[in-house]
Formats: C-alpha cells, structure tokens, sequence
C-alpha cells in the first residue's frame, strides 16, 4: 500500500487550490511541512515577523483574487493574529496555517501551547483544528471555499506537527479528498431576477443617483461589465478599496475615489435621490446612511454576498443578495432592455466639484510656498506623478501625508491601489506593497508611507532585498504621527505621544542593503525619485516634509466641535 505524509497531501492539497506561492516565518512545528514543500513548485517568500506576511498574503490575494497562504509556527501564530484581523476588514482571502506541538499532548502543557483556534476564531470567517493526518485534503478545500465565499475573508488551519510527519495509506486519504477544487471561484451565486429588475426599474426613475463600489465588487466583479452597466445606465460611479477603478477614473461617468473627505464630487451624494451600493458596507466611512452625507429621503440598493449587509444601519429599497461578478451582469442585462436619459446637469455638478479640487490640489503642490516652507505632502505628488503610469501599483499606508497622495493620484486600472482596510491598522503597506510586488513581478510598485506607519514593518526591506523585490519606497518624514498629532492640537492644543524623531530612515535601508537617500529640498526631489526608479532593487527615499494638516484631520476635529 502506498504511504503519503502529512505534508505531502497539504501540498497537494494546496497545488490543486492552484497555489504557487506561500508566505510565512519558519518555527519548530511547521518544519517538516516546509522541508517537503522546498522541493515543489512552490515560490516560499520568508519574512521577518508573520503579521508582515500575513499582510503580504492579503496583498497577493486581493490583486490576483486567489487565495493567499501564509505558514507560522505556534507563537508565530500570536504574531499573525493582527494580520488576521487586518485581512478581515480589507476582506482578504488569506489561508493561514500554523504548526502545533504533537497532538498526542495537547492539553497537558505542550511545548507553547495555547488554544490557537479558538484565539483565530474572532478574527477569521473560519478556524478549525484538523482532525487527523488523512483529512488535511478536505480541510484545505474547506478553508478555500470558505475564505473565497460570499463577503471574502481569512481563516485559520492548525496541523500538529506529528499529523505533518505522519505517513496516511492513499486509500484512505482517497475517502475526504475532494475531486473538484476552487469552487468558488467557478460557480458564483446570481441575485433574484426580480429584485435585479425592481432595482433597475427604480434607477431608471432616478434623477440624481450614484453608484458606490467597495471591496466585494473588487473580489468578484468583471471590471468589463462594471463598465457596461454604468454606460448603459449613464450614473455617476466611485470606487474604493479593492474595487478601486474598476472603470477608469478617467471614464465620463467615473467620479473617481469614493471616500468623502478627500473628493468633494462624492459629498454632493446630499442631493442624490437613489443609491446603488455594490459591495459597498453603509459604514462609518458613509455616517452609517444618515443624514448627513444622505437625505432622509434618499432610496438605497443594496448589492452584497452578505444578507447581514443588506439592510444593516438604513433600511433598503431594494437588497440582492448574490455574489457582485454575476448581480452585475444581471443588472447590465436588465438595464439594456430600457431607455436611459443623459442627466446632464447632475454629472456636470459632481464632474466640475471633482476637476475644482484636483485643480486646488495641484495649486498645493508648487514647491514655493511661503505659509509652509517645507514640502507639501502635494509637492511629493505632483513629483510622482511623473514616474507612475496606469499599471504602476500603488500602495498608501499612514495619516495626514497620504491622504494628500490618493486623493490626487487618479487611477486608471484595477487592481493597482492598495490603502489601510477599513480596520484602521497602519503598517501593513511596506509588506502589502511587497506582496503586491510578488503578484506583479513586471510592473512598478510604489509604496507611499509616512514616518510612524513604516515603523512597524520596516524590517521586511530585508525580506525584499533577499528575494529581489523592487518596490520603491517614499517616506513623508514630518517627525510626527501626523494625523492623531492634528487632532489633538485642534482638539485638546497639544499633543500627547505623538511627536517622532527626524529619524534617517534612509541610512536604515541601507543598513538592510537596499537604496536609500535622505531628500530635503523641493529641488532635489525629481532627481531623487528618478535614481531610486532607475535603481535595480528596493529603494527608499527619506523625504522631509510639513507639518500639514489634510481634509481627513480637519473633517474629524470638526465634527468633534461640531462644527462640520
């Protein structure tokens, strides 16, 4: 009879995923497993701390819309715990396997031993034990289909260590391994035809409506058919997150960025009378469809592969239920069997409100500047600019700086934007900008991060400077944590744990054998930027910039006095 180990059947399990590529940090009980995955046709990117991993895998799933794994060891565990977290707000389908101490002894003080599922299980869609050597092919598939259904999100897998080594008789391994793989990802769910009618009939009526896109568009959607339907319909659109420019922001009928303190085109949803909302949660980023940003009156449609999502914070007039790929080919059919009028006046409104604020936004980019004699957040922009195209992959991670970049740097493709889920945790760029170059191995990717953010993954320079991963880094260095900095200076007029050093973060990139250079000058920032792209490997501009207060601070400082 033929013997497989443990380990053998996980990397089966996981090629026939279609997994090529795994992240994670060696430890004691993940050993055997990645011994036996060295010699397969496994790309094996090891990193130095697993929450950075775990933040790369969210990356490398989101642009490639597969799976992303990543491996730790039983404390390493506790350190992936926050990417975890991360991935379930940026709905990342991350499958994140830990090792464990021989099963025979658990539960009695186990070499560092801890309940490792039940601590996963808040922050996962779904985290098992594996029962037993011959079952890891049926638990692998689980975690799959559960990560890339419905609202996608990570889950957890603990193996013991002696389940990896253990040798499993094909023939029983035969009866719990699945013959069909990646179902998710072939057979998506359709809305209800009747609600996919109603919805259309209803913004067919509208005067004034809109279209959000968030995160679950971006797991499922054509981005082709996003654009027929919005063409058919003629309603302006806005996109965010991983759904970000699914049609051109430089489409007719694109709005560009859907978050509201940094594109004034989108807060004039005031006046609109119809919502359609495509994966998008009526969250705290939308005041929870209140009023503001909404009228009372304002209707909603609500598209999501969620039911908890669809009438949650204000009621709906319509909710589908289905996966957004699908609901949106069903919506498009519909539309085209009607005629659409051109409602001229109200896309000439949000398109004039969009061009004034970019137009201001440049104005803020001139390098003389007499109220703030150090660079603008919007200089460094405007600089950039000239180095990244449509297929460059941008990633913003940090407060008051970056708010500035995204909000002025137009995108044109999907799939080449990544920003801090919705979570709120900071630091995940550096390593989600690794990842992000790990899935686009030939296109250029950009990391845009302020000083406080690249602190918590700056060590993973390492990680990209030994698997030769070109990203280029720009630090806006402004020795503060910039935005909670505002806040409590317009709050409270002083502020409490949020002053930094001028700390040479370049001579850091050095010291991990990448490209760094310390930049202090307006003028020398072109120059600057044009030898970190020509370098050929990572490289990190330390960028001095202003103490510059950006639309999200003073948004929030406002509502706190009550006077937005």
């Amino acid at each position: 009879m033929t013997k497989t180990t443990g380990s053998d059947l996980l990397v089966r399990a996981l090629r026939a995923e279609g997994v090529d590529t795994v992240f994670g940090v060696a430890g004691d009980h993940i050993l055997h497993m990645l011994d036996t995955m060295y010699d397969e046709p496994l790309r094996m990117v090891d990193f130095r701390h697993e929450s950075a991993a775990v933040h790369a895998a969210d990356s490398y799933s989101r642009i490639l819309r597969r799976g992303g794994v990543a491996l730790s060891t039983t404390p390493g565990h506790a350190n992936a715990l926050p990417g975890l977290a991360n991935a379930l707000g940026s709905e990342a389908p991350v499958v994140n396997i830990a090792g464990s101490a021989e099963s025979p002894n658990l539960g009695r003080g186990a070499m560092q031993e801890f309940d490792q599922v039940g601590i996963a299980a808040p922050v996962t869609k779904g985290a098992w034990n594996v029962p037993s050597p011959a079952r890891i092919p049926e638990y692998v598939a689980l975690a799959f289909r559960t990560a890339l259904s419905g609202r996608q999100g990570p889950v957890h897998l603990t193996i013991p260590h002696d389940f990896q080594e253990a040798e499993v008789d094909d023939a029983e391994v035969a009866r719990y391994a699945p013959t069909e793989y990646g179902t998710p990802q072939k057979l998506r769910v359709p809305g209800d035809p009747a609600q996919v009618e109603r919805a259309i009939e209803i913004l067919n009526s509208a005067q004034r409506p809109v279209i959000f896109a968030g995160s679950s568009a971006g797991a499922t959607a054509d981005p082709a058919e996003v654009q027929r339907l919005v063409e058919t319909m003629r309603i302006p659109f806005v996109s965010e997150d991983s759904a970000r420019a699914l049609i051109p922001d430089s489409h007719e009928y694109s709005m560009g960025f859907g978050y509201l303190p940094l594109n004034p085109a989108v807060q004039q949803v005031r006046d609109a009378d119809v919502v359609l909302m495509l994966g998008k949660k009526l969250d705290y980023t939308l005041g929870f469809g209140g009023s503001p940003p909404f009228a009372a009156d304002t209707r909603f449609i609500v598209v999501d592969p969620s039911p908890a999502q669809v009438a949650r914070a204000r009621t709906a007039a319509v909710g589908i239920v289905g996966d957004l790929g699908p609901v949106i080919t069903q919506l498009a059919d519909a539309a085209a069997r009607r005629n659409w009028s051109e409602r001229t006046e109200w896309i000439a409104a949000m398109r004039s409100t969009g061009e004034k604020w970019h137009d201001d936004l440049e104005e803020l980019g001139k390098a003389e500047d007499p109220k703030h004699p150090q660079m603008h957040p919007m200089f460094v922009s405007r600089t950039l600019q000239k180095f990244v195209d449509a297929d460059t992959h941008i990633t913003y991670d940090g407060g008051d700086y970056c708010h500035f970049l995204r909000a002025s740097i137009r995108r044109d493709l999907p799939f080449r934007f990544h920003n801090v889920s919705s979570l709120g945790m900071i630091g995940v760029g550096l390593p989600y900008a690794l990842g992000a170059q790990v899935a686009l191995p030939d296109k250029r990717v950009v990391l845009a991060v302020g000083d406080g953010s690249l602190g918590f993954n700056g060590m993973e320079i390492d990680t990209m400077v030994r698997h030769r991963l070109p990203v280029k880094m720009f630090v806006g260095n402004n020795s503060i944590w910039g935005i909670d900095w505002q806040i409590q200076k317009g709050l409270y007029g002083r502020p409490v744990w949020t002053d930094l050093l001028p700390t040479r973060y370049d001579v850091v990139a050095q010291g991990l054998g990448a490209y760094g250079e310390h930049v202090t000058k307006a003028e020398d920032l072109e120059g600057a930027m044009k030898r970190a792209f020509d370098y050929d490997g990572p490289a990190l501009l330390n960028i001095d910039i202003g103490q510059i207060i950006s639309p999200v601070a003073e948004a929030a400082i406002s509502r706190k006095l009550g006077t937005h």
